[in-house]
């Protein structure tokens, strides 16, 4: 009888438990640029690195390019580099 007690007093607090999907959607698109200025060593990371931003270049400093979903990306550039810390490695993710 307990648990029942628990989880109604759950909803009366925050509502019906119906995830607020515009912000689990940003917080999986700002994962995924965590992945992207990190570099880490998954396929699509690398072909993005490798395609559009060879010459050193970093995509919050260069015109949009790629595809309609990178595009969509790169504007939560701004409130990605808002929340993300910076930790000088070899210099090539970060511009000053």
């Amino acid at each position: 009888m307990t648990h029942l007690v628990h989880t109604t007093a759950r909803y009366i607090k925050g509502g019906l438990g119906v995830v607020n999907l515009r912000a689990q959607n940003k917080a999986l698109l700002l994962k995924n640029l965590d992945k992207f200025y990190n570099k880490r060593d998954i396929p699509w990371v690398n072909m993005i690195w490798h395609s559009h931003y060879a010459n050193d270049q970093v995509p919050h400093a260069s015109t949009d390019k790629g595809s309609f979903w990178w595009r969509d990306l790169l504007k939560l550039c701004d409130h990605f580099r808002g929340i993300a810390t910076c930790q000088i490695g070899d210099g090539t993710t970060v511009l000053f």
